[in-house]
């Protein structure tokens, strides 16, 4: 059968793997011009695991993992250090948990899909026509085709959940963050560490791959255009000029620099959705049910979500109204564990009022003592 999958990160290359392995012929279209670099260092957690090692990649995950030498140095609003961080702490779900860059895992996944996947980069989707013979889908580009299967794994702004479920603001939540990166300059020396005041999280790291850094900013929803990056970078600028201390000052250059690379912003915001099968379309990943990057749980819910659902459509012969009640309780109470991960992860790394951080770097304190000893 003939299955198409939108968007080539995480989930889509995922579910080009196993639906190919299960002896599907699959299309894959990504509207970049190929595999997105940079983000944010990413887990391979819990039940992801299992999928990692099904897929024969968990070797090469584990052989590529971020070694973390020491916790990290939190400092306050001035730049003095008043903790340490070592996210082992709070994140982990088995002592196998794996956090890896999110460029490596792509090209594991990418070299994991068999021969014969079709990729089709700067292509999208315009429409789609479900109906008993199958899935018609015209392209940006003009072109058209007949799928059996459209599997929408595009991320948060899923352009296939907006053709075949609904716009966008029925579905995703904005959880009260806004999230950017940016691979900082590596002229210079950067001090690896986590600057906290109240609202505000300031990252340094490196995690193999050059020095990164990221802001995470507490916020009501803010209306703006997430495909405009100079709006972008105006609204990080907002955010970074309460602070001007530490490496600060060079992290605002760099984020509001148009030629820096790995720029990243958009909100910290959750999918709910009833369902992510509508007729023979369906979501996974961030598309369907983001579980928010507070959680820690996002690549490992598009990992499972994309077996899940390469399996049971495959059980069922691809009779979509027999496969979509298993996959919905196979992955549902999944889900709803992950999405509840978010509400821990938040007062950890972004604490609102300056009761909150201080309560939190004693409890830091009081973690660094207990492993110290």
């Amino acid at each position: 059968m003939d299955v198409l999958i939108s968007g080539a990160s995480m989930a889509g290359l995922s579910a080009a793997c196993w639906f190919a392995r299960l002896g599907h012929r699959v299309t894959v279209v990504e509207r970049a011009d190929g595999l997105r670099p940079g983000g944010a260092p990413i887990d391979v957690r819990g039940r992801a695991l299992g999928t990692a090692q099904r897929m024969g990649i968990l070797a090469k995950i584990a052989e590529q993992k971020v070694s973390i030498v020491e916790p990290a140095p939190v400092l306050d609003g001035t730049g003095a250090q008043v903790a340490t961080l070592d996210l082992r702490w709070f994140a982990n779900e088995t002592d196998d948990d794996v956090e890896i860059t999110r460029d490596r895992l792509n090209r594991i996944l990418r070299d994991a899909v068999p021969e014969g996947v079709e990729f089709r980069f700067r292509a999208s989707i315009a429409s789609i026509a479900d109906g008993p013979g199958g899935v018609d889908v015209a392209f940006m580009d003009g072109r058209r085709g007949r799928y059996d299967l459209v599997v929408g794994a595009d991320g948060l702004h899923s352009n296939v959940r907006r053709l075949a479920f609904g716009p966008e603001k029925d579905y995703v939540r904005h959880f009260g963050y806004y999230v950017a990166l940016v691979d900082l300059p590596a002229d210079r020396a950067w001090h690896r560490a986590m600057l906290n005041v109240p609202g505000l999280t300031l990252v340094v790291r490196d995690a193999g791959d050059g020095p990164q850094g990221m802001m995470l900013a507490a916020s009501p929803e803010i209306d703006y255009d997430y495909r405009d990056l100079d709006a972008q970078r105006g609204l990080i600028d907002r955010f970074l000029s309460r602070i001007d201390t530490w490496q600060v000052p060079a992290m605002r250059a760099a984020f509001t620099d148009p030629a820096a690379r790995g720029f990243y912003f958009d909100s910290v915001s959750q999918t709910h959705m009833p369902g992510w099968i509508n007729g023979n379309v369906a979501v996974i990943g961030d598309a369907g049910h983001c579980a928010a990057l507070l959680s820690g749980m996002g690549t490992t819910l598009a990992m499972v979500s994309a077996e899940i659902l390469a399996n049971a459509w495959t059980e069922h012969g691809g009779d979509m109204g027999a496969a979509s009640p298993v996959h919905h309780e196979r992955l549902r109470p999944y889900v709803e564990q992950c999405q509840a991960f978010a509400r821990e992860g938040a007062p950890i790394m972004v604490p609102l009022t300056q009761a909150a951080l201080d309560e939190r770097n004693a409890n830091f304190r009081a973690h660094a003592a207990r492993f110290a000893a």
